[in-house]
């Protein structure tokens, strides 16, 4: 894995990323603090994306469907925009985000949009499907009419919400650079968590995710509390986006749960759905349209049922073949029965 210096527009989208959350920045800190490994370093390495929001506070979003409009799949407020910045914008190209991102569009048409929203894994080079089988599958989706409508809008128009997107990343951009240079130090994290020895296992262990060899890493302190793996259609090979936190302090160390979060994990386990896909999980690794097939779900549907087990620990995942695997975590169960047996007053042996 190679580290690349930070890069302003990736971490301009993360901040926009940031700013269109449903949980507040404060709430969002607060929750953190309390359940890493290291507060106090955690708080350090906030700091940065705290100042970033304050000096973009003023920067409103575009009245556009593109940004005001989070489309719910099946319990999952997905904004349009995320998708269609990773399906045109290409990192290491150095030219303007507009120039690049237009290029593609002309190049590329709506393709690698819908198929980025439909979070169709076979979505590059000749493995992708055509216009036809998209649109397909496209209204076979639970969206609902108004999703339906903004994900057509855009499709539609892809140039205009191009430049508005490109305009507003520009802007955030002009805000954050002196900021992210202050800040420079702290990507010494981010370095010495990729030089330590076993990269792989420490990728495994603080954002429950494997990742090719051949993935290029961009550390983000906009995106702290997130690791984001994309491959472009056009790419040889895939990219990271890794939050700082995670090279700083663990995540996802071992805690101490409330009566509140082990009922809220044990009701995970009460999930038909999800119990079904842990069992199968249980028998070897999965990609998410492999597990939509099998249990005769839709992929969006099988995304939010991934997304809770990951938050509740019971899964990790693993960029393979230009897919997401799924992998049984065993630990996380042994984790819950540790904490269910200390809230009950059980003894280890009792």
């Amino acid at each position: 894995m190679k580290l690349e210096p930070f890069h302003l527009y990736l971490e301009a989208f993360g901040l926009l990323a940031q700013k269109c959350g449903i949980t507040s920045f404060s709430e969002l800190e607060q929750s953190l603090r309390n359940r890493v490994s290291n507060p106090e370093l955690a708080g350090r390495l906030l700091a940065p994306c705290r100042e970033m929001l304050e000096a973009c506070a003023d920067i409103s979003l575009p009245d556009s469907p593109l940004f005001r409009y989070a489309i719910p799949q099946d319990g999952v407020n997905a904004r349009p925009f995320q998708n269609f910045f990773l399906a045109y914008y290409d990192p290491r190209d150095s030219r303007p985000v507009r120039t690049q991102m237009l290029d593609a569009i002309r190049r590329e048409g709506v393709r690698n949009f819908l198929s980025c929203f439909l979070e169709e894994e076979e979505n590059c080079g000749e493995a992708c499907p055509d216009g036809e089988a998209l649109l397909k599958r496209f209204h076979e989706e639970p969206f609902t009419p108004e999703g339906r409508s903004v994900i057509l809008e855009t499709a539609l128009f892809p140039e205009i919400y191009a430049a508005q997107l490109a305009e507003l990343l520009e802007r955030i951009a002009g805000r954050i650079a002196p900021i992210l240079q202050k800040h420079r130090d702290k990507f010494r994290y981010a370095e010495e968590f990729v030089a330590a020895p076993d990269l792989n296992g420490r990728m495994r262990e603080r954002v429950h995710v494997q990742i090719p060899e051949d993935t290029i890493l961009y550390p983000s302190l906009s995106a702290f509390n997130f690791g984001l793996a994309y491959r472009p259609a056009s790419w040889d090979r895939p990219y990271f986006i890794l939050g700082i936190l995670f090279c700083g302090v663990d995540v996802f160390c071992p805690q101490k749960l409330s009566g509140e979060q082990i009922a809220g994990r044990l009701k995970l386990l009460g999930d038909a759905t999800k119990l079904e896909i842990l069992r199968i999980l249980g028998e070897g690794p999965a990609y998410q349209t492999e597990l939509a097939k099998r249990l005769k779900l839709t992929t969006p549907t099988v995304s939010h049922h991934m997304n809770l087990l990951m938050q509740g620990g019971f899964i990790t995942d693993e960029m393979r073949d230009n897919r997401v695997y799924y992998h049984l975590n065993r630990k996380g169960f042994a984790e819950l029965a540790d904490n269910l047996n200390r809230h009950l007053g059980w003894s280890e042996t009792r």
